[in-house]
């Protein structure tokens, strides 16, 4: 979803040009399934924008998994089945979200929201279909990163010896020093 800022001229003010706040808008799904940096234990753990939050089950996303450097890309075109952890969301976590996947308050072009409904394995037992909100890369944004071969991108970054949690700091602070 691009988002904009909106440009009108007033009738009053001939030549003016004014910039309307951009308008965000919610996905309608009410649970996001996170692959990358939100899941668990991630830099971006999703409980540190919304503390107490339980993983409600798992899923398996179908499509391609990029490495981006500190964070993956999933286009979902592909064969490739890729773990997700599956979130309770409301609007306001997702407008977070949105934030850090560079989709708010400017859409920086990297990702789109797309909503799939997935089986999800629930923790306490039993599958069950579900509406889910996905942050999928955009095909520019992944034409020139590696694929990754493997399914759990969490277990990967540990297998290079990278802790998912403590790889942008460690890049952050490099970039200072």
């Amino acid at each position: 979803m691009t988002k904009s800022a909106d440009i009108s001229l007033p009738l009053d003010e001939p030549g003016v040009v004014h910039h309307a706040q951009p308008v965000w808008r919610a996905c309608g799904a009410a649970h996001v399934a996170v692959y990358g940096t939100l899941r668990a234990g991630c830099i971006n753990d999703i409980a540190k924008l919304r503390p107490g939050i339980a993983c409600q089950g798992k899923t398996l996303l179908t499509g391609t998994l990029y490495d981006l450097g500190w964070y993956p890309g999933l286009v979902l075109h592909g064969e490739q089945a890729v773990l997700a952890e599956v979130y309770p969301m409301d609007d306001a976590l997702e407008q977070a979200m949105d934030g850090i996947e560079g989709l708010w308050p400017q859409d920086l072009g990297e990702y789109r929201k797309r909503v799939l409904t997935l089986p999800v394995m629930q923790l306490q037992g039993g599958q069950q279909p579900m509406a889910l909100l996905v942050y999928e890369a955009r095909p520019a944004t992944v034409r020139q990163a590696p694929v990754i071969a493997a399914s759990d991108w969490r277990a990967w970054m540990r297998s290079k010896g990278a802790h998912p949690g403590m790889v942008f700091q460690l890049n952050t602070v490099q970039a200072s020093g």
